[in-house]
């Protein structure tokens, strides 16, 4: 490590092998940095070349390639090669202004997702898949991070409470369940993670999700699964009927869940009870578990005559 002319330090660092885990959960949980930290505005080049970097459940990212630049506590640049898997690329980004961008992100994919999943421990059952995750990139102010992913052609394996949902489907193979899109927003703040709006798409079961995972890396997490996604969702569809027909995302017929517990050991409950209530009706049967409490700002009362 050196300091540069401009006052920010060159860093270079070349190794075999180094353990990811512990910068993974750092990076994973969104810690704000402490603000009396005096590396908080420190100006930086990194280049950063390492055989190996060991993440969760076995997996790892070889012939790893980092580049980043920080300068004022903003990210200028940022790229990133690796091979995960069976030697699939993994691609990192920067997109921002200079690019015509109308915000700074960071932009990773890979045509495994099961296995980026599994070396950042988000969950180990997903198989295959194309991802594509764009987030705003890490800032020294403490501010809410918004994020976006795409997951595309991959399969659930060994979800017992999935599989008999789908048993006897065409899609119900060695390999898992099989889905076309998984798709979510989410927000990084304080620790926790905050997923709204996803949407999963299959032949055979679809379905929505939110909640989060906080802090100390509990997931509280509902949504509702849809058998027959494409014949099903498509009552809801319908102008107006459609939102008593089970909404844009939800069908006629459906079943609600949660996923509670640990990030490292989920489980999935589901409640087939919710089936017979079809459309808007299976609210009522719906776990309270992942839900946003989003409180309603009243007008304040008149002032007294």
């Amino acid at each position: 490590m050196d300091r540069g002319t401009d006052g920010a330090y060159k860093v270079v660092m070349r190794g075999e092998v180094f353990d990811g885990r512990g910068f993974l959960r750092s990076a994973i949980s969104g810690k704000e940095p402490d603000p009396k930290s005096k590396t908080k505005n420190v100006d930086f080049d990194v280049d950063l070349k390492l055989g190996a970097v060991a993440g969760y459940n076995g997996e790892a990212v070889r012939s790893l390639d980092v580049k980043v630049s920080r300068r004022g506590g903003t990210i200028k640049s940022f790229t990133l090669a690796g091979k995960l898997g069976r030697d699939t690329p993994l691609t990192g980004d920067f997109r921002g202004h200079a690019q015509g961008q109308g915000r700074d992100v960071i932009e990773l994919e890979t045509n495994d997702a099961g296995a980026f999943f599994r070396f950042t421990d988000t969950y180990a059952k997903v198989v295959g898949g194309q991802l594509e995750l764009a987030m705003d990139p890490p800032t020294v102010e403490p501010s809410a991070r918004e994020g976006l992913i795409n997951v595309r052609d991959f399969s659930v394996k060994g979800e017992a409470a999935l599989d008999r949902l789908a048993a006897g489907g065409p899609t119900t193979t060695p390999s898992g369940v099989s889905f076309s899109r998984l798709r979510a927003e989410f927000t990084r703040q304080n620790g926790a993670l905050t997923i709204r709006e996803g949407v999963l798409k299959g032949p055979i079961i679809g379905g929505t999700i939110e909640g989060s995972i906080d802090a100390a890396s509990q997931v509280r997490m509902s949504g509702t699964f849809v058998p027959m996604y494409g014949l099903n969702n498509m009552f809801g569809q319908i102008p107006f009927f459609g939102l008593f027909l089970g909404g844009s995302n939800e069908g006629l017929i459906g079943v609600t869940y949660e996923v509670v517990g640990s990030l490292s050991q989920p489980v999935l409950r589901v409640n087939p009870i919710s089936a017979i209530f079809p459309g808007v009706s299976r609210k009522i049967m719906e776990f309270p578990t992942g839900k946003q409490n989003n409180q309603v700002e009243y007008p304040p009362p008149p002032p007294n005559n």
